[in-house]
Protein backbone atom coordinates (compact mmCIF):
# COMPACT_ATOMS: atom_id res chain seq x y z
CA UNK A 1 0.00 0.00 0.00
CA UNK A 2 1.13 3.26 -0.87
CA UNK A 3 0.64 6.30 1.51
CA UNK A 4 1.05 10.20 1.17
CA UNK A 5 0.54 12.92 4.08
CA UNK A 6 -0.99 16.48 2.27
CA UNK A 7 -1.37 19.24 4.11
CA UNK A 8 -4.45 21.00 2.11
CA UNK A 9 -4.29 24.90 2.94
CA UNK A 10 -6.94 27.51 3.34
CA UNK A 11 -8.31 30.53 1.56
CA UNK A 12 -9.22 33.89 1.95
CA UNK A 13 -10.86 36.33 -0.61
CA UNK A 14 -8.79 39.91 -1.03
CA UNK A 15 -11.58 41.05 -2.82
CA UNK A 16 -14.85 39.42 -4.16
CA UNK A 17 -16.87 41.34 -6.87
CA UNK A 18 -20.38 40.05 -8.52
CA UNK A 19 -20.49 40.73 -12.21
CA UNK A 20 -23.68 38.85 -13.64
CA UNK A 21 -25.68 35.61 -13.36
CA UNK A 22 -25.59 32.86 -15.90
CA UNK A 23 -28.65 30.91 -17.36
CA UNK A 24 -27.92 27.74 -14.88
CA UNK A 25 -27.49 30.43 -11.71
CA UNK A 26 -24.10 30.28 -11.60
CA UNK A 27 -22.79 33.88 -10.67
CA UNK A 28 -19.86 35.66 -12.55
CA UNK A 29 -17.65 36.86 -10.06
CA UNK A 30 -14.25 38.21 -10.21
CA UNK A 31 -11.93 37.44 -6.74
CA UNK A 32 -8.44 37.10 -5.94
CA UNK A 33 -7.82 34.21 -3.81
CA UNK A 34 -4.63 34.05 -1.66
CA UNK A 35 -3.90 30.76 0.21
CA UNK A 36 -3.24 31.39 4.49
CA UNK A 37 -1.15 29.27 6.87
CA UNK A 38 -3.95 27.18 8.20
CA UNK A 39 -4.35 23.82 6.75
CA UNK A 40 -6.60 20.44 6.78
CA UNK A 41 -4.31 17.45 7.20
CA UNK A 42 -4.57 14.16 5.28
CA UNK A 43 -3.22 10.94 5.09
CA UNK A 44 -3.67 9.21 1.46
CA UNK A 45 -3.21 5.80 1.22
CA UNK A 46 -3.84 3.21 -1.76
CA UNK A 47 -4.39 -0.55 -2.65
CA UNK A 48 -3.83 -1.89 -5.86
CA UNK A 49 -5.10 -5.43 -6.83
CA UNK A 50 -8.07 -4.86 -4.14
CA UNK A 51 -11.71 -4.46 -5.12
CA UNK A 52 -12.48 -0.62 -5.84
CA UNK A 53 -13.28 0.53 -2.83
CA UNK A 54 -13.07 4.33 -0.85
CA UNK A 55 -13.07 4.71 2.95
CA UNK A 56 -13.52 8.36 4.39
CA UNK A 57 -12.35 9.07 8.30
CA UNK A 58 -12.97 12.29 9.58
CA UNK A 59 -12.16 12.02 13.30
CA UNK A 60 -13.29 14.64 15.47
CA UNK A 61 -15.20 16.91 12.89
CA UNK A 62 -18.99 17.35 12.22
CA UNK A 63 -18.21 16.24 8.68
CA UNK A 64 -20.12 13.47 7.05
CA UNK A 65 -17.45 9.96 5.83
CA UNK A 66 -20.22 9.26 3.00
CA UNK A 67 -20.52 10.35 -0.58
CA UNK A 68 -21.66 13.98 0.45
CA UNK A 69 -17.86 14.98 1.70
CA UNK A 70 -15.90 16.37 -1.46
CA UNK A 71 -13.05 14.78 -0.78
CA UNK A 72 -14.77 11.87 -0.98
CA UNK A 73 -16.15 12.69 -4.29
CA UNK A 74 -13.07 13.70 -5.33
CA UNK A 75 -11.41 10.46 -5.08
CA UNK A 76 -14.51 8.49 -6.43
CA UNK A 77 -14.33 11.08 -9.96
CA UNK A 78 -10.25 10.21 -9.68
CA UNK A 79 -11.13 6.40 -10.42
CA UNK A 80 -13.87 6.48 -12.72
CA UNK A 81 -11.84 9.22 -14.79
CA UNK A 82 -8.80 6.92 -14.86
CA UNK A 83 -10.56 3.73 -15.09
CA UNK A 84 -8.72 2.31 -11.89
CA UNK A 85 -10.20 -0.23 -9.46
CA UNK A 86 -7.81 0.70 -5.95
CA UNK A 87 -8.71 0.56 -2.79
CA UNK A 88 -8.49 4.03 -0.92
CA UNK A 89 -8.43 5.15 2.38
CA UNK A 90 -8.51 8.87 3.31
CA UNK A 91 -7.98 10.36 7.03
CA UNK A 92 -9.10 13.70 7.11
CA UNK A 93 -7.99 15.74 10.17
CA UNK A 94 -10.05 19.60 9.58
CA UNK A 95 -8.26 22.15 11.13
CA UNK A 96 -9.88 24.72 8.57
CA UNK A 97 -13.83 25.92 10.46
CA UNK A 98 -16.24 24.26 8.57
CA UNK A 99 -18.43 26.65 6.50
CA UNK A 100 -16.40 29.69 7.42
CA UNK A 101 -15.71 30.81 3.39
CA UNK A 102 -12.12 29.59 3.51
CA UNK A 103 -12.26 26.96 1.45
CA UNK A 104 -11.64 23.92 3.33
CA UNK A 105 -13.60 21.17 1.98
CA UNK A 106 -12.39 22.28 -2.00
CA UNK A 107 -8.81 22.38 -0.64
CA UNK A 108 -9.41 19.10 0.64
CA UNK A 109 -11.16 18.04 -2.73
CA UNK A 110 -7.82 19.17 -4.59
CA UNK A 111 -5.20 17.71 -2.18
CA UNK A 112 -7.13 14.13 -2.81
CA UNK A 113 -7.10 14.50 -6.65
CA UNK A 114 -2.97 15.88 -6.67
CA UNK A 115 -2.54 12.99 -4.12
CA UNK A 116 -4.15 10.37 -6.41
CA UNK A 117 -2.23 11.01 -9.75
CA UNK A 118 0.99 11.01 -8.09
CA UNK A 119 0.11 7.99 -6.23
CA UNK A 120 -1.05 6.91 -9.82
CA UNK A 121 1.79 7.54 -11.66
CA UNK A 122 0.22 10.90 -13.23
CA UNK A 123 -2.14 9.41 -15.59
CA UNK A 124 -3.39 12.96 -15.77
CA UNK A 125 -1.75 16.12 -16.52
CA UNK A 126 -2.51 19.80 -14.94
CA UNK A 127 -5.05 20.72 -17.68
CA UNK A 128 -7.68 16.92 -17.51
CA UNK A 129 -7.12 17.41 -13.38
CA UNK A 130 -8.19 21.44 -14.14
CA UNK A 131 -11.27 20.27 -15.30
CA UNK A 132 -11.65 17.76 -12.83
CA UNK A 133 -11.37 20.00 -10.55
CA UNK A 134 -14.06 22.53 -12.18
CA UNK A 135 -16.66 19.61 -12.35
CA UNK A 136 -16.30 19.24 -8.24
CA UNK A 137 -16.45 23.20 -7.08
CA UNK A 138 -15.53 26.57 -8.28
CA UNK A 139 -13.01 26.67 -5.78
CA UNK A 140 -11.54 23.64 -6.53
CA UNK A 141 -9.28 24.92 -9.43
CA UNK A 142 -7.64 27.32 -7.54
CA UNK A 143 -6.34 25.20 -4.84
CA UNK A 144 -4.74 22.59 -7.71
CA UNK A 145 -2.56 25.49 -8.35
CA UNK A 146 0.82 25.74 -6.86
CA UNK A 147 0.78 28.63 -6.67
CA UNK A 148 -0.43 30.87 -3.59
CA UNK A 149 -2.10 33.62 -4.96
CA UNK A 150 -4.86 34.15 -8.21
CA UNK A 151 -7.25 36.10 -9.39
CA UNK A 152 -10.45 33.82 -10.45
CA UNK A 153 -12.90 35.16 -12.94
CA UNK A 154 -15.91 33.56 -14.55
CA UNK A 155 -17.50 31.58 -11.74
CA UNK A 156 -14.03 31.47 -10.13
CA UNK A 157 -12.13 28.70 -12.55
CA UNK A 158 -10.76 30.63 -14.86
CA UNK A 159 -7.59 31.98 -13.15
CA UNK A 160 -4.71 34.19 -13.79
CA UNK A 161 -1.06 33.63 -10.85
CA UNK A 162 -1.06 37.46 -9.88
CA UNK A 163 1.99 38.23 -6.77
CA UNK A 164 0.53 40.17 -3.87
CA UNK A 165 2.94 41.52 -0.50
CA UNK A 166 3.15 39.29 2.18
CA UNK A 167 0.58 39.92 5.09
CA UNK A 168 -0.69 38.84 8.25
CA UNK A 169 -4.22 38.35 8.81
CA UNK A 170 -6.66 38.01 12.00
CA UNK A 171 -9.53 35.64 11.12
CA UNK A 172 -12.36 35.78 13.54
CA UNK A 173 -14.66 32.99 13.53
CA UNK A 174 -18.32 34.09 14.67
CA UNK A 175 -19.44 30.46 15.79
CA UNK A 176 -21.97 29.99 12.70
CA UNK A 177 -21.84 29.41 9.22
CA UNK A 178 -23.24 31.40 6.50
CA UNK A 179 -25.05 29.18 3.39
CA UNK A 180 -22.95 30.08 0.17
CA UNK A 181 -26.39 29.47 -1.55
CA UNK A 182 -28.83 31.52 0.28
CA UNK A 183 -25.79 34.59 0.20
CA UNK A 184 -25.54 34.28 -3.82
CA UNK A 185 -29.29 34.08 -3.84
CA UNK A 186 -30.02 37.13 -2.03
CA UNK A 187 -27.78 39.08 -3.33
CA UNK A 188 -29.21 41.89 -6.04
CA UNK A 189 -26.95 42.25 -8.53
CA UNK A 190 -26.31 46.43 -9.50
CA UNK A 191 -22.09 46.19 -10.24
CA UNK A 192 -20.78 46.52 -13.32
CA UNK A 193 -18.94 43.91 -15.52
CA UNK A 194 -15.05 44.27 -14.33
CA UNK A 195 -13.61 42.69 -17.24
CA UNK A 196 -14.51 45.51 -19.66
CA UNK A 197 -11.50 47.37 -17.88
CA UNK A 198 -8.47 46.82 -20.18
CA UNK A 199 -5.50 47.32 -17.44
CA UNK A 200 -6.00 44.57 -15.39
CA UNK A 201 -3.75 46.00 -12.40
CA UNK A 202 -6.04 48.79 -12.61
CA UNK A 203 -9.06 46.41 -12.13
CA UNK A 204 -7.39 44.62 -8.99
CA UNK A 205 -6.53 48.15 -7.30
CA UNK A 206 -9.98 49.09 -7.74
CA UNK A 207 -11.49 46.14 -6.55
CA UNK A 208 -9.55 45.41 -3.75
CA UNK A 209 -10.56 44.83 0.12
CA UNK A 210 -14.24 44.52 -1.87
CA UNK A 211 -16.89 42.03 -0.92
CA UNK A 212 -20.25 42.30 -2.59
CA UNK A 213 -22.09 39.93 -1.09
CA UNK A 214 -21.40 41.72 2.40
CA UNK A 215 -24.45 44.25 2.16
CA UNK A 216 -26.60 40.76 2.02
CA UNK A 217 -24.93 38.88 4.70
CA UNK A 218 -24.36 41.58 7.64
CA UNK A 219 -27.86 42.96 7.11
CA UNK A 220 -28.90 39.21 8.34
CA UNK A 221 -25.61 38.92 10.60
CA UNK A 222 -24.85 41.90 11.95
CA UNK A 223 -22.23 40.78 14.21
CA UNK A 224 -20.28 40.33 11.12
CA UNK A 225 -20.24 44.07 11.09
CA UNK A 226 -19.17 44.50 14.46
CA UNK A 227 -16.27 42.17 14.06
CA UNK A 228 -15.55 44.30 11.10
CA UNK A 229 -14.93 47.33 13.19
CA UNK A 230 -13.31 45.75 15.62
CA UNK A 231 -10.22 44.86 13.85
CA UNK A 232 -10.69 48.29 11.70
CA UNK A 233 -9.93 49.97 15.55
CA UNK A 234 -7.16 47.21 16.87
CA UNK A 235 -5.56 48.59 13.48
CA UNK A 236 -5.68 46.43 10.10
CA UNK A 237 -5.41 47.76 6.93
CA UNK A 238 -8.92 47.12 5.90
CA UNK A 239 -11.25 44.29 6.77
CA UNK A 240 -13.50 42.17 5.23
CA UNK A 241 -15.66 39.22 5.35
CA UNK A 242 -13.61 36.53 2.91
CA UNK A 243 -15.68 34.64 0.65
CA UNK A 244 -19.77 34.22 0.79
CA UNK A 245 -18.73 34.46 5.12
CA UNK A 246 -18.23 33.63 7.53
CA UNK A 247 -15.12 34.65 8.47
CA UNK A 248 -13.98 37.96 8.91
CA UNK A 249 -10.16 39.01 8.37
CA UNK A 250 -8.15 41.83 9.18
CA UNK A 251 -5.13 42.51 7.48
CA UNK A 252 -2.32 43.56 9.59
CA UNK A 253 1.69 44.40 7.97
CA UNK A 254 3.29 43.13 11.19
CA UNK A 255 3.01 40.06 12.82
CA UNK A 256 3.46 42.27 16.16
CA UNK A 257 -0.05 44.44 15.45
CA UNK A 258 -1.60 41.64 14.37
CA UNK A 259 -1.21 39.22 17.51
CA UNK A 260 -2.06 42.08 19.56
CA UNK A 261 -5.54 42.54 17.78
CA UNK A 262 -5.92 38.65 17.51
CA UNK A 263 -5.46 38.84 21.66
CA UNK A 264 -7.33 41.81 22.27
CA UNK A 265 -10.21 40.21 20.57
CA UNK A 266 -10.25 36.96 22.71
CA UNK A 267 -9.22 38.43 25.98
CA UNK A 268 -11.82 41.65 25.73
CA UNK A 269 -14.28 39.91 23.78
CA UNK A 270 -14.52 36.38 23.66
CA UNK A 271 -14.14 35.90 20.15
CA UNK A 272 -12.26 32.70 18.20
CA UNK A 273 -9.32 34.84 16.33
CA UNK A 274 -6.95 32.67 14.63
CA UNK A 275 -3.12 34.61 13.29
CA UNK A 276 -2.17 33.63 10.23
CA UNK A 277 -0.13 34.70 7.47
CA UNK A 278 -0.03 34.57 3.45
CA UNK A 279 1.91 31.54 1.48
Amino acid sequence: MSSLSLLAPAKINLFLLINGCRPDGYHLIFTMFQKISLWDEIELSVGQGEKRRIYLECPDSELTSGSDNLAYQAAELFLEKAGLDLAIKILLKKRIPIGGGLGGGSSDAASVLKGLNELAGFPFNGAYLHFLGCSLGADVPFFLLETPTAVGRGIGTELEVVNTPHRWYVLVYPGFSVSTRWAYKNYVLTGQDEDTIFDADEAIRNAMWRNDLEQVIIARYPEMGRIKAELMALGAEAALMSGSGSTVLGSFLSQEEAHRAAYSLEVNKGLHALLVESL
